[in-house]
């Protein structure tokens, strides 16, 4: 199985995260992109609410990317349901994989917008997921688990 990778990108405001969302999911749809999960975050008064999440294009449904806002968010900053079907167990095995000094650097990515779209994919597709991503201020790639690892978490 592949190694995957998480990737933060930031943008401005809603409308221009919501075109590179639309393109994310075009790719995937038309097989371009590998892509495990995905989820589009708004920061709204100082909450973080996932507003789309990629349940049906990659194998995640949606609980991959929710565990990762739960690792890079407090959870007093999480809006009701986010991590999701996620859980605990996932959580714990994207910190585990990500590392702390990751988790600070994707933390720190998040920090400079208020909007952001997080997706974890193979790492094959880390370059085509950061080239579709066109409209982001900034963007961060961290090497995260293997989709063997992050499988065995959704089932357990």
């Amino acid at each position: 199985m592949a190694n995957l990778d998480t990737t933060v990108a930031v943008y401005g405001d809603v409308s221009e995260a919501e075109a590179d969302w639309n393109a994310l999911e075009s790719a995937a749809q038309s097989s371009q992109l590998d892509i495990a999960d995905a989820a589009l975050v708004e920061n709204q008064n100082g909450e973080t609410v996932i507003l789309q999440r990629q349940s049906h294009h990659g194998w995640g449904k949606g609980a991959v990317a929710g565990a990762v806002v739960g690792v890079l968010f407090p959870p007093s900053l999480l809006g009701a349901a986010a991590v999701g079907a996620g859980g605990g167990a996932l959580v714990a095995k994207m910190t585990r994989a990500l590392g702390r000094g990751k988790v600070k650097d994707l933390g720190e990515t998040i920090d400079t917008g208020s909007v952001a779209i997080i997706v974890v994919a193979p790492t094959a597709s880390t370059n085509g997921v950061c080239n579709t991503l066109k409209t982001a201020k900034t963007t961060t790639t961290a090497p995260s688990s293997s989709e063997e690892e992050v499988q065995a978490a959704l089932k357990g």
